[in-house]
């Protein structure tokens, strides 16, 4: 073969495009000049990933940039994967300006547009306070796509109709990073949903989650107020991770019925909000879950409040509890309930933390029934602490009370020195 042949652009085009989704959009519109052959292959690639540009000066090339980018595509060419990935370190891009917030909301609805499949919309400040800049906003209107499979939102704010997704039969998997999500989540066909540091709403109704075919969940160290979870009779899996950023907490009360009209967890909404009080926040939820990893801070009173109701856990396997439990009545409370509570557990895993200083002493409210129900199927007790101290051993009160035997338990010290 002679010397100098393109032997790359010889290839088929999907081999070209794949080569085309390694790479940054505006290198892979900047193929076009290798050879006729790439000259309007940029037109149908798949995947776009749209990055800002570093050292770039000059924002409003940018947009005109990804503007043509989506509107100068081959008609009928589907889009797999677009990514759009805005950092304001690279080129001065700020997401909470209203000009730049337009600007990118356009792109979000022409990848929309160009059926894509799968949708990732990133935006980061510099030096990120989330009370001083706002996230990026999704315009309040209903996200509507036959073809959207998956969507990854991070640092993005979605309220109102936004949060339907009812218009999107085909999205099974949702991300959402640090968003502030402002309003009820709906979804009749979705099966994964993953929301991570996240903040709800505060000082008015709760957010609530309508999601009856969700089989994975991730619920983890959101800020505000925690989120109403409607029954969930498909779920497989749960994580609930709740930090001392939620503001359902009070250091007087485990149950949020403190007196005190100045404690802001007890009394942090207005007159007529829909908070939720007298309803199951997250255990009823949660009560198919066939495994589940929970984990609340100690002044957190939602759990406590939510075991009051006596939800049962008919379908758990596997229980993690992490974090508060056991140290203060309360949690132990909660471990006793849990045996209570699961009639079919098989696994039980307990991760003793220290001792918080300001724990609250309340007296147990969820006392062993005369015959255990839970005995009969619980096959192995893991605890996993820093040292065997008196935690421990009121653990193994309760579980003697309820006729699982030490040969069941494994305690594992987390802080023993190795050896030889």
């Amino acid at each position: 073969m002679a010397s100098g042949t393109d032997r790359i652009s010889a290839l088929p085009d999907e081999a070209l495009h794949l080569v085309l989704s390694f790479l940054p959009a505006h290198e892979v519109v900047s193929t076009a000049l290798l050879a006729r052959r790439w000259r309007h292959l940029w037109k149908s690639a798949p995947a776009l990933r749209v990055t800002g540009v570093k050292d770039c000066d000059n924002p409003g090339w940018f947009i005109q940039y990804v503007d043509s980018l989506l509107l100068f595509r081959h008609s009928g060419a589907l889009l797999d994967s677009f990514n759009l990935d805005l950092d304001e370190c690279d080129f001065g891009f700020k997401p909470f300006l209203p000009t730049y917030n337009m600007n990118v909301n356009l792109w979000f609805r022409l990848a929309l547009f160009c059926q894509a499949r799968v949708l990732s919309l990133r935006t980061t400040h510099g030096i990120y306070k989330y009370e001083d800049n706002r996230p990026l906003q999704l315009p309040s209107v209903p996200i509507i796509s036959q073809h959207l499979k998956r969507l990854d939102l991070e640092l993005v704010c979605l309220k109102g109709s936004t949060l339907d997704f009812s218009g999107c039969p085909a999205l099974v998997d949702l991300k959402m990073k640090t968003c502030e999500i402002l309003g009820d989540l709906k979804s009749p066909f979705l099966k994964q949903l993953s929301i991570s540091g996240c903040y709800f709403a505060y000082g008015s109704s709760r957010t609530r989650i309508y999601l009856p075919g969700l089989v994975s969940l991730v619920l983890s160290d959101f800020g505000r107020r925690t989120p109403l979870l409607n029954n969930m009779p498909l779920l497989v899996s749960a994580i609930v991770r709740v930090t001392d950023r939620c503001v359902d907490d009070c250091p007087k009360s485990s149950y949020g019925d403190c007196e005190d009209p100045t404690c802001f967890g007890c009394h942090n909404s207005y007159e007529g909000a829909d908070d939720g009080r007298g309803e199951s926040i997250l255990l009823k939820g949660l009560s198919q879950v066939m495994e589940l990893e929970l984990s609340v801070d100690s002044k957190v009173f939602i759990v406590n409040r939510d075991l009051k109701l006596h939800p049962t856990f008919c379908k758990l396997k596997m229980l993690l509890l992490s974090e508060w439990c056991p140290g203060v009545s309360a949690s132990l409370n909660v471990l006793t309930c849990f045996l209570q509570y699961s009639p079919i557990l098989e696994k039980l895993t307990l991760q003793l933390s220290k001792v918080p200083k300001d724990r609250v002493e309340t007296e147990r409210t969820c006392e062993p029934s005369e015959k255990s129900f839970a005995c009969g199927h619980l096959k192995i007790v893991e605890i996993k602490c820093e040292e065997v101290d008196g935690r421990v051993h009121k653990v193994l009160d309760i579980l003697c009370t309820y006729g699982i035997p030490l040969e069941k338990v494994n305690i594992q010290q987390t802080n023993r020195a190795s050896g030889p």
